[in-house]
């Protein structure tokens, strides 16, 4: 089976053009892209040794029995129905979101949070992990490159300084950067600091980088089709992550960007990048930052028209395409419409890999995706400082 995605807002990035003529010895690949997808105080209030139960009530006429546990909250085993088919209300529609179909998922515990800072910083201090980010690229990998061209880094919102069209082009560019020294401790590059951001989600790490902190704390990533479950909080086909209004009571409900995209974020939810974990109101499961702040890796392979595979042969707890796709098969898919098989040969780092949730980046008019039903994909290849994850256990 296949997998991939349509890339329409700031979420998908061209390739990057700091690494555009590097090619690989045994011709891995023709290109290889970075996107930006194109990303503590651990908060465990209420929580023991044993499971500890509350009932809330997340929208009017739903009650929803939590159960929490180690900061972790207990989704119970169900059939729902995932994706998307709609407009969710700016005129737009999102093609890898559908077909909307029916599919079951086992019970499973899932974090309250987004994995932050401090955690990862445990993880760190305990194991000397060094994430993807902060490594060299390899000579042997690259060795046509010059050596400036292998540094460590990350790609880094740069908004521009003037009010221009993100429509105009496909240039993502004009609002994204490949910087040098840009890494987890460092989200913006040398010379910025996490220090007062503790609690912020993690950002600047790649799938790989997830998997080795949830394999670490006992955990594991989610699968797309858990995570879609878990962002509805008990919500039956409701657009958003609280119901079907986009800002009910005129309040912003997720860290989304206002104003005019790139350029000009007004910050009217009152963060213009990451949030603390837990600033917003959670949904009907108690789970927090569903919609927004980071987009979240998921365990999945990405293919943007995987809904359509997967309901001709439907099966429970699905975990995605067999088979990974790069950034030249999307490609071709968003220009004709169909999806080639990948190539053989090609380098693990161009895999890309299912994002859920929507960012501190996701706009109403440009990028609508702080939804349950959105797709998007993260390159290994390319940590971004909008993109971070949290981490599920199979419940026993």
């Amino acid at each position: 089976m296949l997998k991939g995605f349509h890339c329409d807002s700031h979420i998908g990035l061209p390739k990057i053009k700091f690494f555009q003529k590097l090619k690989f010895s045994s011709q891995l690949f023709m290109r290889f892209a970075f996107f930006w997808l194109l990303l503590p105080f651990i908060f465990t209030a209420g929580c023991s040794d044993e499971a500890q139960k509350r009932v809330v009530k997340p929208a009017e006429g739903f009650n929803v029995e939590i159960i929490e546990e180690d900061g972790m909250v207990l989704i119970p085993g169900q059939t729902y129905r995932r994706g998307n088919k709609f407009s969710p209300g700016n005129k737009k529609i999102y093609r890898e979101e559908s077909p909307p179909h029916m599919v079951t998922v086992s019970s499973f515990w899932i974090d309250k949070y987004e994995v932050t800072n401090a955690q990862f910083k445990e993880f760190v201090d305990q194991t000397g992990y060094v994430t993807f980010a902060e490594k060299r690229l390899s000579k042997e990998v690259f060795p046509n490159a010059p050596p400036e061209q292998l540094v460590p880094g990350a790609t880094i919102f740069s908004p521009p300084s003037n009010d221009i069209d993100p429509w105009a082009s496909n240039d993502a560019w004009r609002w994204w950067s490949y910087v040098p020294g840009a890494n987890w401790q460092s989200p913006e590059g040398k010379g910025s600091t996490i220090k007062s951001r503790m609690n912020h989600p993690v950002v600047c790490l790649n799938p790989d980088d997830a998997k080795a902190y949830a394999k670490w704390a006992g955990k594991r990533l989610p699968t797309e089709a858990e995570w879609e479950l878990a962002a509805r909080g008990g919500l039956k086909n409701a657009m958003f992550t609280w119901g079907d209004e986009p800002k009910p009571d005129e309040k912003w409900m997720a860290n989304c960007f206002q104003g005019r995209f790139p350029a000009n974020n007004s910050g009217q939810d009152g963060f213009i990048g990451t949030a603390p974990v837990g600033s917003y109101p959670p949904n009907g499961y108690g789970l927090y930052d569903m919609a927004g702040n980071v987009w979240e890796i998921c365990s999945d392979f990405y293919h943007p028209d995987y809904y359509s595979f997967f309901t001709k042969m439907p099966h429970p707890d699905p975990n995605g395409p067999e088979k990974p796709i790069t950034n030249d098969e999307l490609q071709h898919f968003n220009r004709y419409g169909t999806c080639p098989l990948p190539r053989d040969g090609v380098s693990e780092l161009t895999y890309l890999h299912v994002t859920k949730g929507g960012s501190f980046l996701c706009h109403w008019d440009y990028c609508l995706r702080y939804r349950p039903a959105a797709r998007h994909y993260a390159e290994v290849l390319a940590p971004t400082n909008h993109s971070g994850f949290r981490c599920v256990r199979d419940s026993e």
